[in-house]
């Protein structure tokens, strides 16, 4: 999985210094990343000395910044390719700095009187210039869950309307009041129309795309039921068995991708 850097180490420590030679600014417009014509990242010594940054958090001893890169006529790569960059602590590094990025744009003013929201100087936090109203980025729950059938197949899905078109699993965001395991059991209902039993904690993710943490979950679908696809939220749901070699998404950077690879290699 993409934040799978070891031996790098993430330190994600609201402590912010000064800019280094060596150290990392990342960059991006909308939902595009910025870099230099080779596809990499900008660092300390090809910028100007007077350029305004935050500080995001360090990977190892290199620190990496936010700052607008337009001026330097970057290229521009629609983040998603970030799943397969090399190397892999960039690419942690740049989906992380992302997930920051659109948090940083979308509360430039306070939603409880409107002033604007300056960086808090001791923790990661956007305080309000006038009530004094707390920030804290935006980290949104998410689940997903492996459905296995008693003939031992999976059930994959494709999202009906999403820019990610492979294989994946049920999965979605955790409601106001819902546990984790009532999050799998509705998602699996609404989307498929399945009764899940036996829901067992797989592992978790950070996944910067949709500002989320993800859980996962392996489940079994109670007796044999018919899949009822719910339109709205997907193109298709099957199940396939480990025979079924075009399912791989040939993707290593997502729990789905992993788990997928796991089935078919009778390891789920």
């Amino acid at each position: 999985m993409y934040q799978t850097i070891y031996p790098h180490q993430f330190h994600n420590h609201y402590c912010p210094r000064k800019p280094h030679v060596g150290d990392i600014f990342l960059s991006y417009d909308g939902r595009n990343i910025l870099l230099k014509k080779d596809q990499t990242p900008y660092v300390y010594e090809d910028l100007p000395k007077n350029i305004s940054y935050r500080f995001l958090f360090t990977i190892d001893d290199t620190a990496f910044f936010l700052a607008d890169l337009m001026f330097m006529h970057p290229i521009s790569l629609d983040i998603q390719t970030l799943r397969k960059y090399e190397p892999q602590q960039i690419a942690f590094a740049g989906i992380t700095g992302w997930h920051l990025y659109d948090w940083y744009r979308n509360n430039q003013y306070c939603g409880r009187c409107g002033a604007t929201l300056l960086d808090d100087t001791k923790e990661r936090a956007l305080r309000c210039t006038k009530c004094g109203n707390l920030i804290y980025p935006r980290i949104n729950p998410v689940v997903i869950v492996a459905i296995i059938n008693e003939k031992n197949q999976l059930l994959v899905t494709k999202y009906a309307h999403a820019a990610y078109t492979k294989y994946a699993l049920v999965a979605g965001f955790v409601e106001i009041g819902e546990t984790l395991e009532e999050a799998a059991k509705r998602e699996a209902k609404e989307e498929t129309g399945l009764d899940i039993e036996e829901l067992h904690y797989y592992k978790n993710q950070p996944w910067g795309y949709s500002s989320s943490l993800i859980v996962s979950f392996t489940a079994i679908a109670k007796g044999n039921q018919s899949i009822k696809l719910d339109h709205e939220e997907l193109k298709t749901a099957e199940w396939v068995t480990q025979n079924d070699s075009f399912i791989d998404p040939h993707d290593s950077a997502s729990i789905t991708s992993e788990m997928i690879h796991n089935y078919l290699e009778g390891k789920l």
